[in-house]
């Protein structure tokens, strides 16, 4: 279809001011284009309707274009196309900050876009542009939230049903449910209704947003009873997905960020709740702010995390026989879309290291630095790493010497999976006294100053480190002296 007999049909539909011009240009003015284009019957697109005509000017950027929108949006449809929430918010007035949002909002149709019609199968996009709208747009709807009519039709298209219409049949409203975790009184009080109509408090009811876009959790006080809603939902096969957790409606703060304002990000990094679903766990971690660590550290969270990944392959690793060195140092998982996770990386075997230990040297096998140098699990540290932070460095220490393989200045300065450096774990742990020892450095004074150097000023008096060095220079001569090397504890 030429673009004559298109912007005659577009401005026609639209009512554009110069609609006249455009249909003689493409009915009478050019006789031999609009005969080909009745033989092609090619259909209309979105970016036909959402150009500019030759003077710059939105064709949908009219009052005419509103009053029959939804006409136009159904010609769209047929042609295999949707007006999506990015369609509303792109510039439509070249040089000009201009959206179709605007348009409708400026031509008094806004309720014409919050059709079951347009958005048919959509829910979760037309409740994200609901609340994109200005306050005082969404006021012309009951309370500003979503109009109930369209909601329960939207949802029924998805084989859902609408929130409020099962909240009705406990005989609870939105408020009932808003309250419920202010106070222990209402808390029971709604479970026991819900229980009575064969309900549950559902993930729904819980992300119900108010006429702000907020849920349940913009008050502090509904944290007391997140873990009870957790064990409600698991109870009946829900849980709060990376997506729920991330979710914000009229920029309000989302879940996330409302636990972190509320210091309550442990109970959402909570291990329970991510056993096999570390990868989920990692992905909802790294939208953490810097800003809201101090609410939950870097450390905490590998805790956390480690006690998951713990909880997730002890199930494993129970149904498996690890019987020669071999078995601890064999990934547990097989999936190519993850690290490998050794039996050997894994709190519970470390838990349990001197009975591992005690079980390879029966059959005349024994752990090795090098063994320990591995990387294990989703966040890359190796075995060693994880073993300091699981609080074994002393076991670290003997295995090292042991096997005859002291920890190395480059073993001090590898970096865990989010860059802390051994060295920096154990000053943190104030294990310093552990490391910088006159046998773990006779023989190789420059490594233990250049690892004394990178030892954060705030840690450097849990030791004495003129004294040690003095020490071990006057150990390195007396070894020179005898001829003969000391190896390295």
């Amino acid at each position: 279809m030429s673009n004559l007999l298109k912007r005659a049909i577009v401005a026609s539909l639209t009512e554009h001011p110069d609609a006249e011009a455009y249909r003689r240009a493409a009915f009478l003015e050019n006789p031999d284009l609009l005969v080909g284009d009745l033989l092609q019957a090619q259909t209309l697109t979105k970016e036909d309707f959402l150009a500019a005509d030759e003077k710059g000017r939105p064709f949908l950027d009219t009052p005419g274009a509103w009053k029959n929108f939804e006409k136009i949006a159904r010609i769209i449809q047929l042609g295999g196309q949707e007006f999506t929430y990015a369609d509303f918010f792109t510039q439509i007035t070249p040089g000009i900050k201009r959206t179709l949002l605007n348009s409708a909002i400026d031509n008094n149709s806004t309720m014409k876009i919050f059709t079951a019609a347009l958005w048919k199968g959509r829910f979760t996009e037309m409740e994200k542009l609901w609340y994109a709208l200005p306050g005082n747009e969404r006021s012309k709807s009951p309370e500003g939230l979503v109009p109930v009519a369209l909601k329960r039709e939207l949802l029924a298209a998805e084989g859902k049903e609408a929130p409020e219409d099962r909240l009705a049949k406990a005989q609870l409203s939105l408020t009932d449910i808003r309250n419920a975790l202010v106070y222990d009184s209402n808390f029971y009080d709604v479970n026991r209704r819900l229980q009575a109509a064969g309900d549950y408090f559902r993930k729904d009811y819980v992300m119900l947003p108010d006429s702000d876009g907020d849920t349940i959790f913009a008050r502090k006080a509904s944290f007391n009873k997140f873990e009870a809603i957790l064990k409600t939902m698991q109870d009946h096969g829900e849980r709060f997905e990376v997506s729920d957790y991330l979710k914000q409606l009229s920029n309000r703060p989302s879940l996330l960020a409302r636990a972190a304002e509320n210091g309550v990000l442990g109970k959402v990094f909570a291990p329970a709740q991510w056993v096999d679903r570390l990868p989920d766990m990692l992905s909802l971690w790294s939208n953490v702010l810097d800003a809201w660590k101090s609410a939950m550290s870097q450390n905490q969270f590998d805790n956390n995390y480690s006690e998951a990944e713990n909880q997730t392959y002890a199930k494993v690793l129970a149904a498996k026989t690890l019987d020669g060195k071999a078995d601890f140092l064999t990934p547990l998982n097989a999936s190519p879309d993850e690290k490998p996770v050794l039996p050997l990386g894994l709190k519970v075997l470390w838990e349990n290291i001197d009975a591992v230990r005690g079980h390879l040297e029966k059959r005349g096998e024994s752990l090795t630095t090098t063994d320990l140098r591995l990387a294990s699990g989703q966040i890359g540290d190796t075995c060693l790493i994880s073993a300091v932070k699981f609080g074994h460095f002393d076991k670290v220490l003997e295995i090292a010497r042991q096997s005859s393989q002291p920890l190395t200045l480059a073993d001090y300065l590898t970096p865990d999976g989010h860059g802390s450096k051994l060295i920096d774990i154990l000053a943190e742990k104030r294990l310093l006294s552990q490391v910088f020892t006159v046998d773990a450095w006779v023989g190789q004074i420059k490594d233990m100053r250049a690892l004394w150097a990178v030892v954060p000023a705030t840690y450097r008096k849990q030791i004495d480190y003129p004294k040690l060095e003095t020490a071990v220079q006057q150990a390195t001569l007396k070894q020179k002296a005898n001829g003969r090397k000391i190896q390295p504890q």
